[in-house]
């Protein structure tokens, strides 16, 4: 099995301690348990370079970037607040932002970044870090600091999603940053966001008080440890993988060369190494992705959140070409994965590419 879905979530790296006590209760184990809590939290903290109180865990990314953009909507629902954020962002992001229209909650704009302008009143800018299908990276610590520059009172809301642990990042001028950890190799059903203490958010539920009375509920200890110890072995080998995934992602964008009508689909001059979005013109993505599992290359048409929807894609939204939307695959690293994987896996594209094309 070739594994190129690594956007999709990845495979969790090994980590077998056992923490199943319950933080809050008193005794010994409870209290055992809390610090193991405090320690990921930490943890975590220091791969984002804030102070720990910064940090509150969630189930994942969608709920953190929900909490953010809602709780913020919320608490400030008496002020004149307006919330900004391009069409192609994660449905994560731009679900609640419909909602906070809807509900009237505040005024939403959703339009490329070139088109923002300078808003002279309060507003939440919403941003990925990495795009989630083409893995466009937006230089979120620059756009921060030239947004504030223009407007004290902005608020930075950054879906750090696709980059958390595998871009640099200068969080000085963000606010808010979300992650998700089952897309750094921890499991599904955890995840958080870095609050700066000055933010007031509405949480979202209401229980026990837990995280701070942000987040309630008993906390899934073990998925913050596991979160944690995955976050810091992939932070120290940030550089390393960066270029050990890169070299798999330039041998595979040899297929542009190798075969006829073939698109890199990029929007920007810096892109991550861990994503490659590429149209195959002439053959429907289902049918290429689905050929591909068959012979043990697992890829994806894009954002699991869209693929089982009868929406415009984000390459459609972007402004590509609907044939290139129409064909286009995604593929996904991890330090994982090898460069015989993607010699092999190329190999395998370009003999299933010639078979639809010839079946055309």
């Amino acid at each position: 099995m070739i594994y190129f879905d690594n956007a999709a979530t990845t495979p969790p790296l090994p980590y077998n301690e056992c923490t199943w006590g319950n933080p809050s209760s008193p005794h010994t184990l409870g209290i055992t348990t809390e610090r193991k809590l405090q320690q990921a939290r930490r943890d975590i903290a220091n791969v984002l370079s804030c102070a720990p109180g910064e940090i509150t865990f969630t189930s994942g990314g969608t709920e953190s970037n929900n909490l953010a953009l809602i709780g913020l909507a919320l608490a400030s629902r008496r002020k004149s607040m307006t919330f900004v954020a391009q069409p192609w962002e994660h449905p994560s992001i731009l679900e609640p932002l419909k909602y906070i229209k809807d509900q009237g909650l505040a005024n939403v704009t959703i339009a490329p970044y070139a088109k923002w302008g300078n808003y002279t009143e309060d507003m939440v800018v919403a941003i990925s870090q990495v795009n989630h299908e083409t893995g466009d990276i937006n230089d979120v610590s620059t756009i921060a600091a030239t947004l504030k520059q223009n407007n004290k009172n902005a608020i930075v809301v950054v879906d750090g999603a696709q980059g958390f642990c595998k871009e640099a990042l200068n969080l000085s001028d963000i606010d808010i940053y979300t992650f998700s950890g089952h897309k750094c190799h921890a499991p599904a059903g955890i995840g958080g966001l870095m609050i700066r203490d000055r933010l007031r958010l509405v949480p979202l539920l209401y229980g026990g008080g837990q995280e701070n009375k942000l987040r309630p509920g008993t906390e899934n200890v073990q998925g913050a440890v596991h979160m944690a110890n995955s976050a810091n072995i992939l932070w120290q080998g940030q550089k390393a993988n960066h270029i050990h995934v890169q070299r798999i992602k330039e041998t595979l964008m040899e297929l542009e060369i190798e075969l006829s009508d073939v698109t890199i689909n990029s929007s920007n001059a810096a892109s991550s190494p861990y994503v490659l979005n590429m149209s195959f013109v002439g053959v429907k993505s289902e049918v290429l992705v689905h050929m591909l599992a068959e012979k043990g290359v697992y890829t994806s048409m894009g954002a699991a959140c869209y693929s089982r929807k009868n929406v415009k894609t984000t390459l459609e939204i972007m402004g590509f070409p609907l044939e290139n939307a129409n064909s286009a695959i995604r593929l996904s690293f991890s330090h994982l994965n090898t460069v015989e994987e993607a010699t092999s896996a190329k190999a395998i594209i370009r003999e299933c590419v010639a078979r639809l094309r010839k079946l055309k």
